[in-house]
């Protein structure tokens, strides 16, 4: 089954994405969904919602992971006759990466166009990040809205790594759905488990909040983001999957998160070999931020990123986004025993309960004085 998941990450985490320009991710959602027992919806706004085809059991508290469509990428504002165009570029990248890096333009042909960023202009508008100028060796057929990403080669797998375009957070959508594959292939899973797919995250979580004032998203529902956080030395590459205590901006539901962290280590007790982190990932702010508040219960996941956003520190230049593929499958083995026990109260009941637990036992050392 890895193989499987390995083969939907690579290609996820090579198609063009950006906020607002979803498309092809959302093309390929639909043709993965079509092929299994799973039903897409969108919402007003192009959110996806997937669930079990067929008469489920639509529980009082659905379990939902997470994730986001779109990357930090270019998208063409206006084409100047044929080997130039103005873009805009739609998430956060420091200033200093853009001017002299190579970039590639995804049209309607097979093979992109290689160009070249020759001037960066600071946003001056509410919906900017900033605009570009690009320019190409040969000519090209751009038109408004075609998408330009960073010239960083094709998703690869090296040394137990993924290499890729945009690990973030097309990588959280393959995790998503590869929890749910595993799931749905399970004889007896009656479980309410459904992902939630957003729109342009990247550009301050818009499809997110849109969907939580929207009324569409169920109150009680239990919401599991999913995202590539930007490493640091106390959560490396490689050291298992992270369940986030919060983010840069936020902490997250402690019921929730504790509930998470209790089943991983039930999973590490089964299995020493699985690795699993519990940290504050404050290298930029997710959705479960989003989530929490506009009142509803979140928590997350994510998988450590090297060269967050395609920052390479060290060159000072665009690379490929990274991920260990170790850390992967043990989000996929995470979110999928989080699936089948989030539910069993009895082995592992809310905090609440523990706590009342240690009360009834103890509560008589306050008679002391």
């Amino acid at each position: 089954m890895r193989a499987k998941h390995h083969q939907w990450l690579k290609e996820l985490t090579g198609l063009p994405t950006a906020a607002g320009r979803e498309g092809r991710v959302v093309a390929w959602v639909r043709a993965w969904a079509a092929r299994r027992r799973v039903v897409v919806e969108a919402d007003r706004f192009g959110n996806l919602f997937l669930r079990r085809r067929g008469p489920a059991r639509r529980a009082a508290a659905p379990i939902f992971f997470t994730a986001h469509l779109d990357h930090p990428a270019f998208v063409v504002a206006e084409a100047h006759g044929t080997r130039e165009v103005t873009a805009d570029f739609r998430g956060h990248v420091l200033e200093r990466f853009f001017v002299g890096s190579p970039v590639l333009l995804h049209g309607d042909g097979d093979r992109p166009a290689r160009g070249r960023v020759v001037e960066y202009h600071r946003p001056k508008g509410p919906w900017l990040d900033g605009r570009v100028r690009v320019v190409f060796a040969r000519n090209v057929a751009a038109r408004p809205g075609d998408i330009l990403t960073w010239d960083v080669g094709v998703p690869r797998i090296k040394a137990g790594r993924l290499l890729a375009p945009s690990c973030d957070d097309p990588a959280g959508v393959a995790a998503a759905l590869a929890a749910l594959d595993v799931l749905l292939g399970e004889r007896g899973f009656r479980g309410d488990v459904r992902v939630l797919l957003t729109r342009a995250e990247e550009t301050g979580f818009v499809g997110a909040i849109a969907a939580c004032r929207d009324g569409t998203l169920p109150r009680s529902g239990r919401y599991i983001t999913l995202e590539t956080s930007k490493s640091f030395p106390e959560s490396p590459i490689g050291g298992g999957p992270v369940i986030r205590v919060g983010d840069k901006t936020s902490i997250f539901d402690p019921d929730l998160t504790y509930r998470l962290s209790r089943i991983a280590e039930a999973v590490a007790a089964e299995d020493p070999a699985f690795l699993w982190q519990r940290k504050l990932m404050p290298g930029g702010t997710c959705e479960a931020s989003v989530f929490q508040t506009y009142g509803f219960k979140a928590a997350a996941c994510c998988v450590p990123l090297g060269n967050y956003h395609n920052m390479n520190d060290a060159t000072g230049r665009p690379a490929a986004e990274t991920i260990s593929l170790a850390d992967f499958d043990g989000l996929v083995r995470l979110l999928a025993a989080v699936g089948r026990n989030l539910d069993d109260t009895k082995r592992f009941p809310p905090l609440k309960v523990r706590l009342e637990g240690i009360f009834a036992q103890r509560h008589g050392l306050l008679d002391e004085r």
